[in-house]
């Protein structure tokens, strides 16, 4: 007999349970880490834990008021969502097994069973790449891939690490060396706030939305919140700190989490340099994937093509969208769009979901992120 519950991210031995019984798992489904969104104002943080005989599944998700969003104060309905970087499902179960179909109808049943009882009417997430679990949403909602993401094997040896490699970042990585490029880890965390500077300076350059930038506030509470569990690498050349990039790591997993170079500094490559000396440093300590994620945006941009030149493993990104409840969805669509054009506001970007929270921008160029 099927059974499932809800639970809070303040019971954070029960969340840690739950994904051990689903096998592995990630950085992003951890307790700690959607914590962090709690903090940030973004939601509060539930699990969906659901078991069938042996086999079980686990879905991280925030829940928000639609109150929140501007024009829509007087809703008293909520939607559901995913917090930065790649959660989803995981599972002990496999597709195509002889109880998946069961298993997945059960599954959907008990989620939307949760999810109207909080009121839900919109519900959204993006899975990650490492674990193809999109397959429990088949028939519950619009499952897309917006891209392929890239990751290193980690279990292969150095040598076809490298032949994985494309001839011209083997050749960067090599001249930067010789040049004195040198990549470490500041385990203490001492230069932190550089780390910050070069980070925002970076997402500057790339014209990057409002979304990528984060307050001084978020990047304390990661470093408290996952303790070791995130890493801090810099690239140095002649004293001078050229590149930096944080690292999140969890069972056998590590996820490039955020990164950035100052523009006088681009020609040196110190970015590549780090890549391979964390590589390097996680299959000493026995990781099996360094995941370097996608492009902005999910598009196949300069960042992409940067990641593709490490590795020849591609995963697809795939996100789920789900209207449980089309005429108060549609009914919130309307009177947003209505607000929006009213108060001299427009919408700056296509396909977002839900659509009644797509970013706007005003006369100024200033973006908001609701």
């Amino acid at each position: 007999m099927p059974n499932y519950k809800l639970i809070h991210v303040d019971d954070q031995d029960q969340w840690i349970n739950a994904l051990e019984s689903c096998g592995e798992y990630d950085t992003y489904h951890l307790p700690e880490y959607h914590l962090l969104a709690k903090e940030q104002k973004e939601g509060i943080p539930f699990l969906f834990f659901f078991q069938d005989a042996e086999y079980f599944a686990a879905l991280p998700f925030l829940l928000r008021q639609i109150c929140d969003a501007q024009g829509l104060e007087d809703s008293r309905s909520f939607d559901a969502t995913s917090v930065y970087g790649y959660p989803g499902i995981v599972t002990n179960i496999a597709n195509g097994s002889t109880h998946a179909y069961t298993f997945r109808n059960n599954f959907q049943i008990a989620l939307l069973n949760i999810l109207n009882d909080k009121k839900v009417i919109a519900f959204f997430t993006r899975q990650n790449p490492l674990f193809q679990t999109s397959w429990l949403f088949h028939g519950m909602g619009d499952v897309k891939k917006m891209s392929n993401t890239v990751a290193i094997d980690l279990t292969q040896s150095n040598h076809e690490q490298e032949k994985n490699m494309t001839k011209g970042h083997r050749y960067d990585i090599r001249k930067a060396k010789e040049s004195g490029v040198f990549a470490y880890e500041d385990k203490e965390f001492k230069r932190f706030d550089d780390f910050i500077l070069i980070y925002n300076e970076t997402m500057k350059r790339n014209e990057a939305l409002e979304y990528y930038f984060f307050s001084a506030s978020y990047y304390n509470e990661l470093k408290r919140s996952l303790g070791n569990k995130i890493k801090l690498f810099f690239a140095e050349k002649d004293g001078v700190l050229i590149s930096a990039s944080l690292f999140l790591v969890t069972g056998k997993i590590i996820q490039y989490h955020l990164s950035g170079t100052p523009d006088m500094y681009l020609k040196y490559s110190g970015a590549k340099v780090i890549l391979d000396e964390i590589r390097r440093w996680g299959a000493d300590k026995g990781y099996k994937w360094l995941h370097l994620g996608g492009g902005l945006g999910s598009m196949e941009d300069s960042l992409f093509r940067f990641k593709s030149g490490f590795s020849k493993f591609r995963f697809p990104f795939e996100i789920v969208k789900a209207i449980l409840e089309p005429q108060i969805y549609n009914q919130l669509v309307d009177q947003k769009n209505h607000w929006i054009e009213s108060s001299g506001y427009e919408t700056n970007t296509d396909n977002y979901f839900p659509t009644y929270r797509t970013p706007i921008v005003k006369n100024t160029g200033t973006r908001f992120k609701e």
